[in-house]
């Protein structure tokens, strides 16, 4: 259930600007104060660095300043002082925050001004999305799940199951009906704004409704088989996948085989795939181009001088029909987001990353140790010279 249960919960809620020029250090037009895409515009300072959300960035100082995180703004000023041990991005308002160390610490949330809004109570949570988080007690095997309101207070308790509004008038309910070592045994159905169940809790796992139907398991997470019900509880889509997430715009990720074999794919309302189910990772797509891995294998000898069957992967994007739209392959890469996507030029460890417009040109040069997607128009870059490594953010 783990799996559904966080994707169900940070379910949207519900993205070509043109193509800028390469970076560079100077401003586009002499008059201009708008930069340049792919200028520094926060220094080189930070040990690491998050993505912009609501305005403000997770940033951690280094050694000299304890390896504490606090949140920049757009000019890289700190609006909340470094303090934490680990920090999040904002999502509604509120950020997750570790208080102690990584095997004893636990995390709550703060509000904008840096203050507690909910107590640090818990191993593990997740960001705010519809008013709710999914938060652990305990490790990730044996921990217990619940889920929590913006108060930090608990919407079900672990007797009563799992209750998840789902924003169409009705709510998921797992009923408990027996434990695991790992997890809770969980019954999934429906219930409408009265209480009463439309559709009863027969399913082994399940995914909020989207677009008219609802992502189901029936069976064991290992060999059950997932399909599509209508808000009646009817089967649209039968069982017959190994996972499958739910519906946007009119597509699905699914894929073929069990947890431990996937290949993933897409398929349309219909259940045809209108991308082979062939890739080892679920296909998501950003800015209308997904990201996909393919390996090739082959005898080679590794850096010891033996001879080992090696793997050799590489990442290219497809469209929405399955196509390659962008025929390079790289070693590495990260999703599309604002009309650009992070690449790695070259090969680990003396490649250097920088970023591709959606016709597969370099938009911003290679010239970065590492670099993450651009968000609310500006982007963490790993700068590295002879002498320091450290994090800033270039603008789109």
């Amino acid at each position: 259930m783990r799996r559904a249960l966080f994707a169900a919960l940070l379910l949207p809620l519900s993205l070509f600007p043109a193509p800028r020029a390469h970076a560079s250090s100077k401003q586009a037009d002499d008059k201009s104060t708008a930069p340049v895409t792919g200028s520094l515009v926060i220094a080189p300072q930070f040990a690491s660095a998050g993505p912009f959300s609501e305005g403000l960035a997770a940033v951690q100082v280094g050694e000299d300043q304890g390896w504490k995180w606090g949140y920049i703004d757009r000019s890289g000023s700190f609006v909340i002082p470094p303090q934490f041990d680990d920090a999040g991005a904002f999502s509604e308002g509120l950020a997750a925050v570790r208080i102690g160390d990584k095997a004893t610490g636990r995390w709550g949330f703060i509000d904008r001004t840096g203050n507690i809004a909910i107590s640090p109570n818990w191993d593990h949570v997740t960001p705010f999305s519809r008013g709710l988080s999914v938060v652990r007690t305990g490790n990730v095997v044996t921990g217990k799940e619940r889920i929590i309101n913006r108060q930090g207070k608990y919407t079900s308790d672990l007797k009563a199951g799992i209750l998840l509004p789902c924003g169409n008038g009705l709510t998921l309910v797992g009923v408990n009906v027996g434990w695991t070592e790992s997890a809770a045994i969980r019954h999934f159905g429906f219930i409408d704004q009265s209480g009463d169940f439309v559709i009863k809790p027969e399913f082994d796992d399940a995914f909020c409704f989207t677009e008219g139907v609802a992502a189901v398991r029936v069976g064991d997470p290992d060999t059950g088989k997932w399909g599509y019900i209508d808000t009646t509880g009817k089967f649209v889509l039968g069982p017959r996948w190994g996972f499958a997430y739910p519906f946007r715009n009119g597509t699905a990720t699914v894929a073929f085989a069990s947890s431990l074999k996937n290949k993933w794919g897409v398929i349309d309302k219909s259940g045809t795939e209108i991308i082979p189910l062939q890739f080892p990772e679920p296909v998501n797509f950003h800015d209308g181009l997904a990201l996909v891995s393919s390996t090739a294998y082959g005898w080679g000898t590794d850096p010891g001088g033996n001879t080992k069957l090696l793997a050799d992967t590489r990442y290219t994007f497809i469209d929405e029909s399955g196509s390659t739209p962008i025929g390079s392959q790289w070693r590495s890469a990260a999703a599309f987001s604002q009309g650009l996507a992070p690449v790695l030029v070259g090969e680990s460890p003396t490649g250097k990353w920088g970023y591709i417009d959606k016709r597969g040109q370099l938009a911003v040069s290679p010239q970065f140790g590492a670099a993450r997607p651009f968000a609310e128009g500006l982007a963490a870059v790993l700068v590295i010279d002879d002498q320091t490594s450290k994090w800033g953010y270039i603008s789109r």
